[in-house]
């Protein structure tokens, strides 16, 4: 009989500590667009290491000395545009809206607008390298949901602004010195997609090299994906380059009188096309115009005869 109550004595204390390990844990679950970064809390001589990288769609028990936070894992975009841009809401859409400025190969400058379309890559060690960038800013949250600014926290449209955009910027750079000045003359459809390419190709070095990471942190969403994608993070995560799409091309502004090639350039377009409309002696009134333009734009009083006749034009006159 002593025998048979010590070891009920037992199993009541043994569903007691289960108990109470239990009520010392939360279950937290992600949903499939998000994962969460589970840390030490830093408390009471606990440490504030992260501890493990959930996936989209998976549960874990945080304990009494750890936290979680969460960041997308979904399909995210990056738009650059001018800011004319809306949505049917009346929101201006967009995540920067100075456009990016490069050259032509012939050394005239270009603005433009692109969108990347990209996710994070979700490999362990990419994670784990991607936890101390978010850590920085602050980008996680601590709840599984979207953000309130471009869908996102501001911590993360920090990470975004510091470092995705510039990234986007010298890879631009890079690239469109080997387009056509069909792109901006002509809208060229090719020539956009040779920039788009360009700088699809060449986004993952720029971008290591302004992380300093040995993985790339970032992919293309969509056919970035695990070897079995009903269980992520088994296996391996096929890493796709981030997809960049050119969506305008404008020709940035010159000094007529620079001496820089691409200045050359687009004054030989200007003869051309000013020979199309005044014949042979389109030099002449390209120059006129340009010393018209000159007066307004130093503000002061400019008389000047056309042909030697009588005729004076005021030149600071409002039409």
């Amino acid at each position: 009989m002593l025998r048979s109550w010590t070891r009920f004595a037992l199993l009541i204390v043994a569903v007691l500590a289960a108990a109470l390990l239990l009520t010392a844990c939360d279950t937290n679950a992600t949903t499939t667009a998000s994962c969460g970064f589970v840390v030490g809390d830093g408390h009471s001589g606990h440490d504030a290491k992260l501890h493990r990288v959930v996936y989209p769609g998976q549960s874990t028990h945080v304990g009494d000395s750890e936290d979680i936070s969460y960041v997308p894992c979904n399909s995210r975009n990056y738009l650059i545009n001018d800011g004319s841009v809306f949505n049917a809401n009346g929101e201006q859409l967009g995540d920067r809206h100075q456009l990016i400025e490069a050259t032509t190969k012939t050394g005239v400058p270009i603005n433009i607008a692109v969108s990347a379309y990209w996710t994070l890559n979700q490999s362990e060690s990419a994670m784990r390298a991607f936890y101390n960038v978010c850590f920085k800013y602050r980008c996680a949250s601590s709840k599984d949901t979207g953000g309130d600014v471009n869908f996102a926290t501001p911590g993360w449209n920090g990470m975004l602004a510091e470092d995705f955009g510039p990234a986007l910027d010298r890879v631009a750079r890079l690239a469109a010195v080997n387009v056509e000045d069909s792109i901006w003359q002509l809208q060229n459809p090719e020539q956009y997609q040779t920039l788009s390419d360009a700088m699809s190709a060449g986004f993952a070095d720029v971008i290591r090299a302004t992380l300093g990471y040995q993985d790339d942190l970032f992919c293309g969403s969509g056919n970035s994906v695990w070897s079995d994608p009903n269980k992520p993070g088994e296996g391996e995560f096929t890493c796709s380059p981030v997809r960049i799409v050119v969506d305008k091309v404008e020709r940035g502004e010159i000094q007529a009188d620079e001496s820089t090639e691409g200045v050359l350039t687009i004054n030989q377009m200007r003869l051309s096309n000013a020979t199309a409309l005044y014949g042979p002696d389109a030099g002449y009134w390209l120059g006129l115009q340009d010393t018209i333009e000159k007066c307004k734009t130093a503000g002061t009083t400019c008389i000047i005869n056309i042909g030697g006749g009588p005729v004076a034009v005021p030149t600071n006159q409002t039409p």
